[in-house]
């Protein structure tokens, strides 16, 4: 075999290669849809299977909500996801699938005010095992995109869209009447005290501002991420009484529940002193 043909052996083989790659390659991204949309229709499937088992009870088999048991999801207001007009009366400040993800997998802590009147008994439990509940984060994801198969939904919302009108800004309490209000020696605290905010740090807050206060909790997963307490330039301009005032009244739109009603004063001090040791930022001397 002369080498002119083995030359020229070697060049219809590497175009023939060629050519069956340029067909592969324009076939991949149909591939990849089919491969996305066939994974999607897996997890909504998943979802569907979840949903009858944990949520038809309250939520209703077609999302249209139980009287006294909970709200509608297939509703219009919360699955527009262009307008998101349920969002935007809440003051969310996320994605509906975070929104959705999160209150599947951290639950309700607090009846929703947009539901007040509506009688609902009991409060939407915690699902996600990264929260202490029974699901795992692939079943979250799943009844979150089951959920979101509703979109844009079906039902009519069945409490009106009422935007609510900013009321005035509080006062804030003067730091030195705020600091008179703790009820342990604070200059700094006793690790007794950083203990006991740990404890109910660890149990409240770490889900979303992780174990090491990093703000990277298997809950950061919104748009706006949880306070990470760990940054001293960011800690040193967010003085106690806007610490204080976010523990107690919370931030609606970034998910961060209030929590004056649930914790008493002794405890919300203990764990804004254990949020604000890895700065050492406590009352001045």
């Amino acid at each position: 075999m002369s080498v002119q043909f083995k030359i020229l052996i070697g060049i219809l083989f590497t175009a023939a290669t060629v050519i069956v790659m340029l067909i592969y390659w324009a076939a991949e991204d149909a591939r990849m849809a089919n491969y996305t949309a066939s994974f999607e229709g897996r997890a909504i499937q998943a979802g569907a299977e979840s949903y009858e088992l944990y949520c038809a009870t309250c939520h209703g088999e077609h999302g249209d909500g139980i009287v006294g048991k909970g709200p509608p999801l297939n509703r219009k207001d919360l699955l527009d996801l262009k307008n998101t007009p349920y969002l935007k009366a809440i003051q969310w400040n996320g994605t509906t699938h975070d929104f959705i993800k999160n209150t599947i997998a951290a639950g309700r802590p607090q009846f929703s005010a947009y539901y007040a009147n509506e009688g609902y008994t009991e409060h939407m439990p915690t699902w996600s095992q990264d929260y202490g509940g029974p699901l795992r984060p692939d079943q979250v994801d799943s009844l979150t995109a089951f959920v979101l198969n509703w979109a844009p939904g079906e039902f009519d919302p069945i409490v009106a869209i009422v935007t609510p009108t900013p009321g005035p800004t509080p006062t804030p309490i003067p730091l030195d009447q705020l600091y008179a209000t703790i009820p342990f020696p604070a200059s700094p605290p006793s690790e007794d005290i950083l203990n006991a905010g740990k404890a109910i740090y660890d149990k409240n807050c770490a889900a979303c501002h992780g174990e090491g206060l990093g703000g990277d909790g298997p809950g950061a997963t919104g748009a706006v991420k949880p306070r990470n307490f760990t940054d001293c330039t960011a800690m040193e301009a967010f003085d106690m009484g806007q610490h204080h005032n976010a523990v107690v009244n919370g931030k609606t739109a970034t998910g961060m529940p209030a929590w004056g009603p649930r914790l008493s004063d002794e405890e919300i001090w203990q764990v804004i002193m254990y949020e604000r040791s890895p700065c050492k930022l406590y009352v001045p001397q």
